[in-house]
């Protein structure tokens, strides 16, 4: 291997800065973009869905390929589908032409994640995995609410239509940016004499549930992703602008939370933080559609935020505790093929929801979905993960 494994990794860490730039911004403004050019939620659900059909397919995939030829160029061609995205993007005038940019930005996130979070366990060990793996997140939060902050600020200046133009041009020159750091800066984790050569994946019941929980928690958050900005631009009827600032503050958490949170989780063990963050966004989730103003949202959201800056730190380092350096890669791929099918089903099903049933049942569905899977990750996890603490907070 070509770092110890108690050092930390910093040269991964501005690649995915650079490459999360879009994300705040995509995620704000595509419904609302898209639904002022005639597409309705059934029709935004499936852009999601397509974002993470191609991830579902693709993760796994990713997973193989690290465990056999290495990290490193993976995670760097990562950018290069990012900076390919954002063009399309940038140049979208139809539904079509939106399927497609999620199209190529799932592919690059399936390979920038699966290999920065197996790059991270390479890395690591139980004592310091969870603060790394927050170290990681909070870092990709930063870059999109860096991002954020250039989009909106076009979006302030001019309408939509121009704004949408030149925030996706910017991306991807940020994008590449990243391609070109990657390339300099990030060398390979794997250790050498096994690149080429695959070990056999035991597929425990431990690694079995928490593949369960990782679907169950990508599925309910999926069910609210792609409407709840339609939902709540419906019922405060307020611009685009003003709505992103009502999650600001949660943005500034989740920016900041993970790396600390996932220090707890090296001391107090997994468990308590997946079960404790899970539960907290479930009942701020089932709250939101009966909140009477959009202050109560952004004090709200802020918690939603902070309940999962607790659990997914705590989760990644879940699994790079269960896993080997050679066969990480494909246990993260198939993880994230869980979180990703979960994710492809969920906003179709939103989406028919809001349209054809109660909107307010999407958020219903989304927190007892997620309160029955913080009580799974307590049942299932808490006896062993206490063995585990016990190890990592020496």
């Amino acid at each position: 291997m070509t770092q110890a494994k108690s050092e930390p990794a910093p040269t991964y860490l501005l690649p995915i800065f650079l490459g999360s730039a879009s994300f705040v911004f995509l995620n704000f403004g595509l419904p609302i973009y898209t639904r002022s050019l005639g597409a309705d939620a059934v029709a935004i659900g499936g852009m999601y869905t397509a974002f993470s059909f191609t991830m579902l397919l693709a993760r796994p995939l990713v997973g193989w390929a690290l465990d056999r030829y290495g990290r490193r160029w993976f995670f760097t061609a990562a950018f290069g589908f990012y900076a390919l995205s954002m063009g399309v993007f940038s140049q979208a005038d139809g539904l079509a032409d939106f399927y497609l940019a999620r199209f190529v930005q799932g592919l690059g996130a399936s390979l920038m994640w699966v290999s920065a979070r197996t790059i991270v366990g390479d890395l690591t060990d139980v004592s310091n995995r969870g603060r790394e793996m927050g170290r990681m997140t909070a870092r990709s939060v930063r870059g999109s609410m860096v991002g954020a902050f250039y989009g909106f600020t076009l979006l302030g200046m001019m309408p939509i239509q121009e704004a949408w133009v030149l925030a996706f041009a910017g991306y991807g020159v940020v994008a590449f940016v990243g391609l070109v750091v990657s390339v300099k800066r990030v060398s390979e984790t794997r250790v050498q004499t096994l690149v080429g050569k695959l070990a056999p994946i035991v597929v425990g019941q431990r690694l079995r549930r928490l593949l369960i929980i990782v679907f169950l928690s990508g599925f309910a958050s999926a069910l609210i992703e792609p409407i709840y900005l339609i939902f709540l631009q419906d019922k405060f009827d307020l611009p685009l602008v003003v709505l992103a600032m009502a999650f600001f503050p949660a943005g500034i958490v989740f920016a900041t939370l993970p790396q600390y949170a996932g220090t707890l989780s090296d001391r107090f063990g997994r468990t308590p933080m997946i079960t404790a963050g899970i539960a907290a966004a479930a009942l701020v989730s089932a709250a939101l559609p009966w909140l009477p103003h959009i202050l109560w949202v952004a004090v709200l959201y802020t918690l939603f935020s902070a309940g999962w800056a607790l659990a997914s730190p705590a989760q990644d380092a879940l699994l790079g505790d269960m896993t080997s350096d050679q066969t990480r890669g494909r246990m993260f791929g198939y993880k994230e093929a869980a979180a990703g099918s979960g994710a492809a089903l969920g906003p179709l099903a939103g989406g028919v929801i809001y349209e054809y049933v109660v909107p307010e049942l999407a958020f219903v569905a989304n927190g007892s979905l997620l309160l029955v899977t913080a009580a799974l990750v307590w049942i299932w996890f808490h006896k062993r993960d206490q063995v585990s603490a016990a190890v990592g907070g020496r």
